[in-house]
């Protein structure tokens, strides 16, 4: 296996976890029975002398060692074919099956249920890749044979998280699991004085293969330890959000298509303005929408002149253009004030530091 295969088998099961997560594990939730939950009250009046949580607790139930938590690091480091793999064949088995849909549903409402008490999203629980991801970190964490082997593990298992972490915000995420300071991997570090691991040595769950062996032998990008580009994260990242790359650019002396027709309706900038010729980032919450003009054109200021760009429609989603287009009906003189803004803008640029000095008085 060479390293382009590794890496398109890396991103396909990524891909795969990315789009399951919540069919996956939507049947793990768990909602306290009556008998725990009278339990669990007695607990907290013994330690903390009152009661913190006085209702049925709802969380995700999957335990460390959890015969789950193998299948998810089968699928995620076995050098097998992703049709080869065990969660794969069972995930693909219950398409149709009704009583687990029928699960997957429960598991959903009561994931509505926690969720609709959570005064924040960040208390919010999330059926996603990152629940997998921790999982399954949590569990070769555990082994306690082969050292070497679950190193090399949880290095491959980083280059999961690391584009998970990637954000379409322009700064670049270096860290792994494990959120550092300054962002970097430090490797693994083996505390022999933590508790006894939970699993048993001679269970080292997926050997070294060339999977691994091929990620943990590729070169890495800067000081990130990626063997990704930001541009591969980018479009991965891209390929489920409907956002505008965030490096996107265009060139100021563009012009809009002109359409032969009895009238030219595109719009008239201000005389005094004229593109400089330089590049800037296509930004989506910047764009404005000309609604007088049939063709329903886009456009964005320059930030280094103030022309007023035409933005391509073909670079835009649907759905991009449909947010562009609410934002902009909210405010009907906004293509009006557009124009004013990069009028004066202009006239700043080009008006001498006395001028600008009188203006301030």
């Amino acid at each position: 296996m060479n390293l382009d295969q590794a890496k398109f088998e890396l991103i396909r099961r990524y891909k795969y976890l990315y789009e399951n997560a919540c069919f996956i594990l939507a049947p793990y939730m768990y909602e306290q029975s009556d008998a725990e939950y009278q339990e669990d009250i007695e607990r907290q009046k013994r330690e903390y002398g009152k009661v913190l949580i006085d209702e049925p607790m709802i969380y995700l139930k999957i335990n460390i060692l959890d015969y789950i938590n193998a299948i998810f690091e089968e699928f995620l480091l076995s050098d097998k074919k992703i049709e080869d793999t065990q969660l794969y064949k069972f995930i693909e088995s219950k398409r149709d099956d009704k009583e687990y849909l029928e699960q997957v549903k429960k598991g959903l409402e009561l994931l509505e249920k926690k969720n609709a008490t959570a005064k924040y999203d960040v208390f919010k629980l999330n059926l996603n890749i990152w629940q997998i991801l921790n999982n399954v970190s949590s569990y070769i964490n555990e082994q306690s044979g082969d050292l070497k082997n679950k190193k090399d593990k949880l290095y491959v298992l980083d280059q999961y998280y690391r584009i998970a972490r990637y954000q379409n915000d322009g700064k670049i995420y270096k860290s792994g699991r494990n959120l550092t300071l300054d962002e970097s991997f430090g490797g693994i570090i083996i505390d022999k004085k933590r508790r006894e691991p939970f699993r048993d040595k001679n269970d080292i769950g997926v050997r070294k293969n060339c999977f691994i062996n091929t990620i943990i032998s590729a070169p890495y990008y800067d000081d990130s330890w990626s063997i990704f580009t930001e541009n591969e994260k980018q479009q991965i990242y891209l390929d489920y959000h409907d956002e505008l790359p965030c490096d996107l650019e265009i060139n100021c002396s563009l012009e809009e298509e002109y359409i032969k027709t009895m009238f030219d309706t595109r719009l008239k900038r201000p005389q005094n303005t004229e593109p400089c010729g330089e590049s800037f980032i296509i930004k989506e919450n910047e764009i404005f929408v000309d609604f007088d003009d049939k063709m329903y054109r886009y456009y964005q200021l320059c930030p280094h002149c103030g022309y007023i760009v035409n933005i391509p429609k073909e670079i835009l989603s649907e759905g991009i253009k449909n947010r562009i287009e609410n934002r902009c009906l909210i405010d009907e003189k906004l293509v009006r004030k557009m124009f004013l803004y990069s009028e004066l803008f202009s006239l700043d640029k080009k008006s001498t530091k006395e001028q600008k000095r009188m203006l301030k008085l």
